[in-house]
């Protein structure tokens, strides 16, 4: 219950910025440290029936996938929000191994995954990760326009 109250939580909070400063959730990366990766992704792919729109993506820093099992996913949301997930291979707090699982099991659902492994431990500093987080984000919010695209004739 604790999780699905940090969702609720977050989606609060999702809807005060579209309210009060006109953001769409379509441009808004939810992401999280072990445990807050999990919510994330619980908020950004358990949603069978939000009327809103999808997350612009998610990130996963070192969590697992709640209830892997049974994690219900709404096709169109897996299809609009793409996923980093980033692991320490060496995380003796959550195992490296759950990333695999949680990975293979989101493929699956039809989600676009990237998957990153660094050689650090649980609640390391790898600044490699940041910059992965960082282009991960930026291609997101502000994707490359196709030189061909971009010219207009007139």
């Amino acid at each position: 219950a604790g999780q699905l109250n940090a969702v609720c939580m977050l989606e609060e909070t999702v809807k005060s910025i579209e309210q009060e400063r006109g953001i769409p959730a379509s441009r808004i990366v939810v992401g999280g440290f072990a445990q807050g990766g999990a919510v994330a992704m619980l908020a950004s792919y358990f949603r069978k029936e939000r009327k809103h729109q999808p997350f612009a993506g998610c990130i996963c820093l070192s969590g697992w996938l709640p209830n892997s099992w049974n994690f219900p996913v709404n096709n169109y949301v897996a299809e609009m929000t793409p996923l980093l997930w980033a692991h320490g291979a060496y995380d003796n707090k959550v195992l490296f191994m759950q990333q695999a699982l949680g990975t293979q099991r989101l493929m699956k659902e039809g989600i676009d995954v990237t998957v990153r492994t660094y050689p650090c431990a649980h609640e390391s500093y790898n600044s490699q990760e940041i910059n992965d987080m960082a282009e991960f984000v930026d291609e997101l919010l502000f994707p490359k326009v196709p030189k061909q695209v971009a010219t207009a004739e007139f």
